[in-house]
């Protein structure tokens, strides 16, 4: 699977050591020592509501001193933003803390629905910001993670004019922005946890 950098050439933002090792491990600390409560999903009447046959993970409320500073680290990225997708950028939404599980995923979704409709706090986003904060790793190594792959599609077609899926490897503190109606999906964690935080511009 490609690394992180490598969808800089696909006209994403990837920025690898984003954040420290030694950051993102302190925030997955901070993160295994507060419970935890299940992530909600839009449905089909548009309203948010936890739906684990479409997402299954669980979301962690860190303290504010580390939800600040990852903020001010994403506004740091505002000009690159504004230069990578052409847009301009006036802020970015409260990060959420999550952590999947084994057994744990998201099915194919966009951050903002391209027909328009949705929250307001949804309609907003531009581009949405994945943070790794654990190494993805076939072997078995402490605080790393199999599967979970996140995967985005739109970037390759099939000869048949199918949209392919291109996971990326997650690396402890890198990070990968994408535009936010554009499709992903995590696939479903077969080891380990998967922290990450997740944020949008708008």
């Amino acid at each position: 699977m490609p690394a992180v950098s490598f969808f800089t050439s696909f006209g994403l933002l990837a920025v690898p050591n984003f954040l420290s090792r030694e950051f993102a491990a302190s925030i997955r600390r901070e993160m295994e020592a507060l419970d935890a409560v299940p992530a909600t999903v839009r449905g089909e009447d548009r309203s948010y509501a936890v739906d684990e046959g479409s997402r299954k993970t669980s979301w962690t409320e860190v303290s504010e001193a580390t939800s600040s500073r990852i903020r001010e680290r994403l506004m740091s990225l505002r000009g690159e933003v504004e230069q990578t997708f052409g847009i301009e950028v006036s802020g970015v939404q409260t990060p959420q803390f999550l952590r999947y599980g084994e057994g744990d995923f998201f099915t194919v979704h966009q951050d903002r629905g391209s027909d328009g409709k949705g929250a307001p706090f949804a309609r907003q986003r531009q581009v949405s910001a994945v943070i790794f904060l654990s190494d993805e790793s076939p072997d078995p190594a402490p605080d790393t993670y199999e599967g979970g792959a996140l995967t985005l599609f739109g970037l390759l077609d099939a000869r048949d004019g199918q949209s392919v899926g291109m996971p990326v490897v997650g690396e402890e503190g890198a990070l990968i922005a994408f535009p936010a109606e554009m499709l992903h999906e995590v696939t479903p964690i077969t080891r380990g946890q998967r922290f990450t935080v997740v944020s949008w511009f708008y």
